[in-house]
């Protein structure tokens, strides 16, 4: 082969290879023209021009902070009453609540009443809590409640009623209980930056004291049909992904059960993306695995656990914020989850020098400079086992979710 010719050839190889390796290194769209041919009597190069008809892919994404029960136990509303006889909320997310904000809407499971003064203010076994409590959610950052579950109906069918006009008039989303049929028939599908995120909510019962037959609409029950027919009515509204938050598990046990394992597939099957659970007050594991329904990866957390409340006993102390990031491709019309991160939480019960339940960060455990003064050497041991405990859960069948850093 004569040398110039060799050397010519060589160029080719070289800037052919190159280009491929570019390429699959890049997102912008580099087409070859194809009436570019490589001259090699004159030495020309390979003409690159961008593509002039490609449109490049509009991408949106979202976050979702998601925890589990907001539990208020008779000895949360006593720390929080004040000397005037009024209650404030507010101390016990002081420290989380930059975490609870920092996503495009925060979730959780609101797990007692707002059934007024004509009942007396009660935890366990019937819950009823002053309306401050939503409030100090409220300003805490959360967005929306779930509010289908074992203790909706502690104060039964009026304080069922009155606990969503109370959400209400502190401008928070609910599902799961309902004012009336309409209300019910209403498929929340919030739209959140351009993306349509339908939330559901269902509960395994209420502790035997349900709705009157005549008002059934008043309260969502795990129903296979009754949920596959919600996700579809979710889709066909314009929802592009769609969210299923369970009530349901054993109490004090993190593997899910048969029951709950059942509930998330056949959400899943239906086409829901992201299944969510709460009940047993202990953090459960999560996975991320393929769905056939929508051709795409979705995302189960079986439990979230404790957000706050009295259980002190290990694990029920411990808790999470799990952030979800949803993205959107406009130009391929495409919808998916994208990651998940999670931050362990820990509940300080008011048993040291400050009478008030207060979450923290259960990272802080091992900084000194974070923590106040009124937390002892046995606060922060509980603390560390929190942290620990959650951590080896969370990622027991998930390693790939991210541990979020509490600055």
């Amino acid at each position: 082969m004569p040398k110039f010719i060799y050397i010519a050839f060589s160029i080719f190889l070289i800037l052919l290879l190159g280009n491929k390796c570019t390429s699959s290194q890049k997102a912008v769209n580099i087409e070859i023209k194809e009436d570019t041919k490589f001259d090699t009597k004159n030495n020309k190069e390979i003409i690159y021009e961008p593509n002039l008809n490609y449109i490049p892919d509009s991408i949106s994404e979202i976050t979702i902070n998601l925890v589990g029960d907001l539990m208020c136990h008779l000895p949360q509303t006593n720390n929080a009453k004040l000397p005037n006889g009024e209650y404030n909320f507010n101390p016990s997310f002081e420290y989380i609540k930059p975490y609870l904000q920092d996503a495009d809407i925060t979730i959780g499971n609101l797990e007692t009443t707002f059934a007024g003064t004509t009942q007396p203010y009660a935890g366990y076994p019937a819950f009823n809590s002053p309306d401050s409590y939503c409030k100090a959610i409220k300003e805490a950052g959360f967005d929306f409640l779930v509010t289908a579950n074992n203790h909706s109906m502690d104060t039964r069918e009026e304080g069922l009623l009155r606990t969503i006009d109370v959400i209400k008039k502190n401008d928070l989303g609910y599902a799961g209980t309902y004012l009336n049929q309409r209300d019910h028939d209403s498929i929340r599908i919030l739209n959140i930056k351009g993306i349509k995120l339908g939330v559901l909510n269902y509960t395994y019962g209420t502790n035997g004291a349900y709705p009157h037959t005549d008002h059934k609409y008043m309260l969502n029950v795990i129903d296979s049909a009754g949920i596959t027919n919600a996700i579809k009515m979710a889709k066909e509204n314009g929802a592009d992904i769609v969210l299923v938050f369970y009530h349901m598990g054993l109490e004090n046990i993190t593997e899910p059960t048969q029951a709950q394992k059942d509930a998330v597939r056949f959400a899943l099957d239906a086409g829901s993306t992201i299944v969510i659970g709460a009940h047993p007050h202990v953090v459960g594991p999560t996975k991320i695995l393929y769905s056939s329904a929508i051709n795409d990866t979705a995302f189960v957390a079986y439990s979230l656990g404790n957000f706050l409340s009295n259980q002190y006993w290990r694990y029920t102390d411990a808790g999470v914020i799990l952030k979800l990031t949803i993205q959107k491709n406009i130009t391929k019309k495409t919808n998916s989850f994208k990651s998940a991160s999670y931050l362990p939480t820990w509940v300080y019960r008011g048993d040291g020098g400050k009478k008030m339940h207060i979450l923290f960060p259960a990272q802080w455990h091992n900084d000194s400079t974070k923590l106040p003064s009124f937390l002892n050497a046995s606060h922060k041991q509980k603390m560390a086992e929190a942290f620990e405990d959650t951590k080896a859960i969370i990622t027991k069948y998930n390693p790939q979710i991210t541990l979020k850093t509490a600055n």
